[in-house]
């Protein structure tokens, strides 16, 4: 296959190119699309507008928020130049999230053959989740660029043995850190696997002056987490959350649920933030399903290629110890897996799949056998970077908010004499929207009276403090989120009266506040509903 190589790619840069403006392409679709921010972005753009670079330092984060600091510092750098809005907010996570498909070029080439790397690379630029995570005001596209950048240096630098090549990789390291907090798994596993091959071999010159860089890495977490990091260390009740939705991996596993979080994290993490799976049989049939739906050329891809880059010693144990400490600290408690927390691993992941693909397809010994492999690797996320722009609206639909659409709706329908009430489950977006656009209307913010309430008619009682307010109004506008129904710090499904099984809470708010008046639903959407209510004279 090697020889033949050259009659389907003739130019790599030509297909390098055309990955590369794709990639771009999609991302500034979504980009100035600009579509509204999502709860998540909420709760850390907020911060991001309101306090200054000094603050950010110094104080906690709103809504037990957490970022690193040279990130953070970076889109406030975006801010202060460009102004407040979706786009500037997404602009840096957007840069890093195109960055890393140029640089992934070289690392791929490194670590595949030809063909092999220009799959690579395309998985990169046009997997789905990872575009959404480019055009996210988060930190995760900027932590899969850290990663793709150590793995850039690392092949700068590692055979370098004089003394400002290795001060320059320790300092690389050290600065990355601040940027992401994740690397520090890539960082240590690369460390690790260095130290313990030059162990191996007795290569005592590389193994002492490797440990400058390494050392570096060291200093430069340790200055961080003393700095800015222990500050914004994990909550207790963030903690709690992650253990009870089961992302954290069971170390070790004691019973057969937990047993099963292995092979759904496996198929969830190929779906997300991979893109590498198709939903080719619709119906019931467990059977079916199983035939159709689940991403058979990926997990055995993925596999296989761990067990040849074992067999082939040269790169296994740097690539395999990031993932050693990730599972160790996950379980531990101390880093959940799932979605957005994989991302920065991806680089790694994708090298494993596309090597297992590359070697699966070799066993023909047929070019265009190779080839048909290769197309069905990377027909999913191709297929599915397609219809996010024919369908944007469905972009990644758990993590699509529709709060900027429905105070647009308000705002364009409001008239004197109307008033505006936000339920506190939609106070975040509201209070970071009000200060990005101009409304005409000053809105009523709901008070959350749960945790002072013993009973739902207790709960109605308390909240009788906001709807004296609608006296003397002739329309209310009620704006609620019927989707996200907790608060940040809340005990699960606590207090019980509130939370009943099959019945949302803002469905009882909505059939009181239907006895005061004319009810009307004006404006529906996957998060965010707008109630008007007509009051009786």
């Amino acid at each position: 296959m090697c020889k033949k190589e050259s009659s389907y790619i003739k130019n790599q840069n030509i297909w390098y190119s055309i990955i590369i403006g794709c990639g771009i392409f999609v991302r500034l679709f979504h980009l100035f699309y600009n579509r509204s921010l999502w709860l998540d972005e909420v709760y850390l753009a907020t911060s991001l507008i309101k306090m200054n670079y000094i603050e950010l330092v110094m104080q906690a984060l709103d809504y037990q928020q957490k970022a690193p600091i040279g990130f953070l510092w970076s889109v406030k750098t975006c801010i202060y130049l460009l102004g407040t809005n979706e786009i500037v907010l997404r602009l840096f996570p957007m840069l890093c999230g195109i960055a890393a498909i140029p640089l992934f070029i070289p690392v791929a080439k490194y670590f595949l053959r030809p063909l092999a790397a220009v799959m690579a690379v395309a998985l990169l630029a046009l997997a789905p989740p990872l575009v959404f995570h480019s055009v996210e005001i988060k930190q995760y596209s900027t932590e899969l660029f850290a990663t793709v950048l150590i793995l850039y240096i690392y092949i700068r630098y590692q055979h370098r043995l004089t003394w400002k090549p290795l001060l320059t990789w320790g300092i690389l390291g050290a600065v990355i850190l601040w940027f992401s907090y994740s690397s520090i798994f890539i960082l240590a596993g690369m460390a690790t696997g260095i130290s313990c091959k030059n162990l191996y071999k007795r290569d005592w010159k590389p193994f002492f002056r490797q440990l400058v860089p390494f050392l570096l890495w060291a200093a430069g977490f340790a200055l961080n987490y003393l700095l800015f990091t222990h500050k914004h260390a994990e909550s207790k009740w963030a903690a709690e959350w992650f253990d009870f939705y089961h992302y954290f991996m069971p170390l070790p596993p004691v019973n057969m649920e937990e047993l099963r979080w292995y092979p759904a994290a496996l198929y969830h993490l190929i779906e997300y933030p991979l893109g590498l799976t198709w939903r080719l049989y619709p119906g019931n049939s467990v059977l079916l399903k199983a035939l159709l739906n689940t991403p058979w050329l990926p997990l055995i891809s993925l596999f296989y290629g761990i067990w040849i880059y074992i067999r082939e010693k040269r790169y296994a144990l740097i690539l395999l110890f990031p993932f050693l400490f990730m599972f160790l600290a996950s379980g531990l408690k101390l880093y959940p897996l799932n979605e957005r927390f994989w991302v920065f691993i991806c680089p790694l992941l994708i090298l494993f799949i596309v090597k297992g693909t590359d070697k699966l397809a070799s066993f023909f010994k047929s070019e265009r056998m190779s080839l048909l492999f290769f197309i069905l690797l990377i027909a999913a996320p191709v297929y599915s970077a397609v219809q996010t722009l024919v369908h944007p609206d469905e972009f990644i639909i758990h993590k699509r908010s529709f709060q900027k659409e429905a105070l647009t709706y308000v705002n364009t329908h409001f008239k004197p004499g109307d008033l505006v009430y936000v339920y506190w489950n939609n106070l975040p977006g509201y209070r970071f929207y009000k200060h990005t656009y101009p409304y005409n209307f000053i809105a009523l913010e709901g008070g959350d009276y749960r945790k002072i309430s013993t009973s739902y008619p207790d709960y109605l009682n308390h909240l009788q403090k906001d709807f004296k307010s609608f006296e003397g109004k002739k329309r209310i506008w009620v704006i609620y989120n019927h989707l996200i129904l907790t608060d940040i710090g809340d005990e699960i499904d606590q207090p019980a009266w509130y939370y009943l099984k099959d019945i949302n809470p803002t469905d009882r708010l909505m059939s009181h506040l239907s006895t005061l008046g004319k009810e009307e639903n004006v404006y529906t959407s996957f998060d965010v509903k707008v109630t008007l209510i007509t009051l009786k004279p």
